[in-house]
């Protein structure tokens, strides 16, 4: 009888603690290739990004979720790869050397890491599970949500954006963002974006580029990682996309079983750019298929 009601207890504890992890990228073997002497990122630009997500995003999920955010910094771990998991109230992300010193990984392509991982947490529908929105999901949330919120008052930051982009994006964000502003912040949340897809698309062994657009189509939503030019398209859709994304609501989450079907796609819609509501920034059919 004790067996019996400590199994019991246990499947209790997994169902309600969800302890799933969501990572950023597939298993890899890039461990193998960490080089701590080449790294375009000092472990103190490590800390001060992960610093500036915990300083917004703790109070944040305390008072939205009564949550405590916890990031583990992992600087010293070789892992190429950031993961997140919940347990209760401990909503965690964790964060590795391994990653910030690949040699494609710049500190703002980093920071979109940390933002897509909190997109595990906070970006709703779709899912992939109970509570973990699902990779294409917390891609766009990284650039249509987080990146706004912690950068939008770092403007001399985002200004320097504005001598490096290229052509191309930049006239992706001026076709949407009218204020210098708003399309400072767009240039540096594109060049982020290509950073980390330049990192996906050498783990899938292939490219990604602005002007490659990946054009297929998928026949149901693919809640896995994306391929790397797919998911440099997702965080162009959310840079593009001109809604107010509210983290404090979670889209879908509330609908339980019912969080990916098509009233969860339209309770989306308040906060996210649905294809027939938006020519820009909706989420890529190269993962995506809508369900309205």
């Amino acid at each position: 009888m004790l067996a019996k009601l400590s199994r019991s207890l246990l499947a209790v504890v997994s169902l309600v603690g969800s302890a799933a992890y969501a990572d950023f990228l597939p298993p890899n073997n890039l461990h193998l290739q960490d080089n701590k002497r080449a790294a375009n990122m000092t472990e103190a630009q490590f800390n001060e990004i992960i610093d500036e997500a915990v300083a917004f995003y703790g109070p944040f999920l305390k008072t939205n979720f009564n949550a405590t955010f916890a990031v583990n910094r992992r600087w010293t771990d070789s892992t190429v790869n950031a993961s997140a998991t919940q347990f209760f109230n401990t909503w965690t992300v964790n964060m590795y050397g391994g990653l910030a010193r690949r040699p494609e990984t710049t500190p703002d392509g980093f920071a979109l890491v940390l933002c897509h991982e909190i997109g595990h947490h906070l970006g709703g529908y779709p899912f992939s599970s109970a509570w973990a929105a699902d990779e294409g999901a917390s891609d766009y949330f990284a650039t249509l949500s987080c990146a706004r919120d912690l950068w939008k008052d770092q403007k001399e930051k985002n200004a320097l954006a504005r001598e490096t982009i290229t052509e191309y994006p930049k006239s992706l964000c001026d076709s949407v963002w009218t204020t210098e502003d708003d399309q400072n912040l767009c240039y540096r949340s594109l060049l982020g974006s290509k950073s980390m897809a330049t990192l996906l698309a050498t783990l899938g062994g292939t490219k990604a580029d602005w002007t490659t657009t990946d054009k297929s189509v998928v026949k149901a939503t693919n809640h896995s990682h994306p391929a790397g030019q797919c998911r440099l398209d997702t965080y162009i859709a959310g840079a593009l996309c001109a809604q107010n994304f509210d983290a404090a609501v979670i889209p879908g989450k509330d609908l339980g079983s019912k969080r990916n079907t098509a009233a969860a796609e339209e309770a989306s819609g308040q906060y996210t750019c649905l294809k027939q509501d938006f020519t820009v920034g909706p989420r890529p059919t190269c993962w995506f298929k809508p369900l309205l």
